[in-house]
């Protein structure tokens, strides 16, 4: 009956004459002139087990004894062994004891393939309709070969590979975009870099190492890990030096890869932007690069030469080291590189919230040899605006989609607002309009009006038409609002000059032609950055002064504005019911 329930129809159709038979001589008391039964899975109905269809999930089985007690870490699994076992989606150590703790996680139980998800609407084989026409005229038909049987259920059993388990942080992660509980994540102690990964890449001997440095094409600024570039650039000419001396002296490689590269616009080509991408990373700290790559893991552009080059970059036994920012794209890098490198599939976890790493994640298999990648946690900025808000404003500052340019043509006395985060006064000027286009994301809204009436602006709109932040109260938490100026030069009034840029935000691009002095509004603590134009395509549709409001708030205003309406509705229907009743 197990067989039954594990195959189609037609490769039964040999071998139910020979169930229903044997069930029929089986029925009977035995014969002495008949042999035993060979095959002893063909029984009774009354002789069949019950068949278990599901198993409670339980955190541990009563033979598994506890796991002891893990000190909290973000070591990851770098060691070839590690102590405890590690989420291959995050790089936390695991523990099955206090659900309160990071890396919990539930053991799932075992399932028979034959009867798990088996439907309650299928039937047993002996209540279908069709049966084979040799049973039905009387006559048996033996298969040749017994071990058919065996051959049969065999195919039935076969399964696809399991999933490894994953913690239940990147579980909920990955089916619902969020974390459950934050307060898990603070018990963690502060990814330290130089501690775990600084001092393995300042080693003047041992394996090759290969730094990706990854960076948010739409964030490059931002998301451009200063910190880590200048201590591999020292790396770099301490072990050179010593090499030239004859001494031991690893020198890593660095290869600077700008993802995300699908959110820039098509009419920006690859060799300006690899230009440009040199010219930032070097003003980053970063002498001495071995290669740049611009990649889009998620529309495959760029992965077959970043696999290549970074393969004979590290050897056979290297090592390659994935480093950037908290949402910078590093895990999903990897996840897109072991697709195109020996086709390896990865299991880290992806997700448009900062920090979704939070140890490190050794990757084997992915490249060529016995080379190993390793994902790290990713490194927080607290100069980025993104790390002080709530993860619902950051999924609308988030840059999910191909950027638009928002163009505004203005004059001396005029501002513009990207939401209640940023504000571009232009105060004087030697022209008479200045072209300002804001490059964020498009959930955004902007509002375009007299510098006279900022003041009010942050008063009466901020929070509500100026979102984020979302609400009022959260204002005052984000920080003091600060300035500062910038005297800037132009030559074209086509395209645009410079670029001032706020991390974990977006940028205005300034054309014009001759100078003017521009003070840009934000939190105090928050990069503001000064440089040459990434895109300096404006729009030809110019934007008009008030409000231009994005989608989100846009569906909000009219939810609110309804529910207004119609809590005004029912209050008239009550009043000019209760003046009917009193005059009856």
């Amino acid at each position: 009956m197990m067989i039954a329930r594990s195959h189609s129809l037609s490769k039964l159709k040999p071998l139910i004459s020979i169930s229903l038979i044997s069930q029929s001589f089986k029925s009977k008391p035995p014969s002495p002139h008949l042999p035993p039964n060979p095959n002893p899975q063909f029984q009774t109905p009354s002789k069949l087990q019950p068949l278990t269809f599901f198993q409670p999930l339980s955190s541990s089985s009563s033979s598994s004894q506890p796991l002891p007690p893990l000190s909290l870490s973000r070591d990851g699994n770098y060691d070839e062994a590690p102590a405890a076992p590690v989420c291959p989606g995050c790089g936390v150590h695991m523990q099955e004891s206090d659900p309160k703790t990071p890396g919990f996680f539930l053991k799932p139980s075992k399932k028979d393939p034959r009867s798990y998800k088996l439907g309650p609407h299928l039937e047993p084989v002996a209540l279908e309709s069709e049966f084979n026409e040799a049973l039905k005229k009387g006559f048996m038909i033996e298969p040749e070969d017994l071990s058919l049987v065996s051959k049969l259920d065999g195919l039935g059993s076969e399964s696809k590979p399991e999933k490894p388990v994953v913690c239940a942080r990147c579980h909920a992660l990955r089916h619902y975009g969020r974390v459950k509980d934050l307060t898990v994540e603070n018990l963690l102690p502060d990814f330290d870099f130089y501690h775990t990964v600084g001092r393995k890449l300042a080693l003047a001997s041992g394996t090759r190492q290969v730094v990706l440095m990854v960076v948010d094409a739409a964030d490059f600024d931002g998301s451009f890990p200063r910190m880590v570039a200048k201590l591999v650039s020292d790396t770099i000419d301490e072990n050179a030096a010593a090499w030239k001396q004859g001494k031991a002296g690893n020198v890593p490689r660095v290869v600077l890869v700008v993802t995300k590269i699908d959110l820039l616009p098509s009419s920006l080509g690859p060799t300006r932007l690899e230009h440009w991408v040199r010219s930032r990373a070097r003003e980053g700290g970063v002498e001495k690069i071995t290669s740049v790559h611009l990649v889009s893991a998620v529309r495959d552009w760029g992965l077959r030469n970043l696999v290549d080059d970074v393969a004979s970059l590290a050897g056979p036994r290297g090592n390659v080291w994935a480093i950037g920012a908290q949402n910078a794209g590093k895990s999903t890098l990897i996840n897109a590189i072991g697709k195109h490198g020996g086709g390896k599939i990865t299991h880290l976890t992806e997700a448009p919230v900062p920090g979704t790493t939070l140890g490190i994640v050794r990757v084997e298999g992915v490249l060529p040899g016995k080379t190993k990648l390793f994902d790290t946690p990713g490194l927080l900025n607290p100069h980025q605006i993104t790390t002080r808000l709530t993860r619902e404003e950051q999924s609308l500052v988030n840059i999910s989609k191909e950027l638009k340019p928002r163009t505004y043509r203005i004059k001396d006395g005029y501002s513009v607002h990207i939401a209640g985060l940023m504000r571009l006064d232009i105060e004087e000027s030697s022209v008479d309009s200045v072209y300002v286009t804001a490059w964020e994301s498009p959930y955004l809204p902007l509002h375009m009006g007299k510098t006279e009436n900022a003041s009010e602006m942050v008063e009466k709109h901020f929070g509500r038409h100026l979102q984020p932040p979302i609400g009022e109260n959260r204002v005052k938490e984000l920080g003091q609002w600060v300035r500062k100026e910038f005297h800037i030069n132009g030559n074209s009034w086509d395209s645009s000059s410079v670029d001032i840029a706020v991390a974990g935000l977006g940028w205005f691009a300034v054309g014009l032609k001759g100078e003017a002095v521009l003070s840009v509004w934000t939190y105090d603590g928050i990069d503001v950055v000064l440089r040459n134009s990434l895109l300096p395509n404006r729009s030809f549709n110019f934007e008009v002064s008030g409000f231009t409001v994005s989608k989100i708030v846009s569906k909000a205003d009219k939810a609110s504005t309804k529910s207004k309406r119609q809590g005004e509705k029912k209050k008239k229907k009550q009043i000019d019911h209760q003046k009917d009743s009193v005059t009856c």
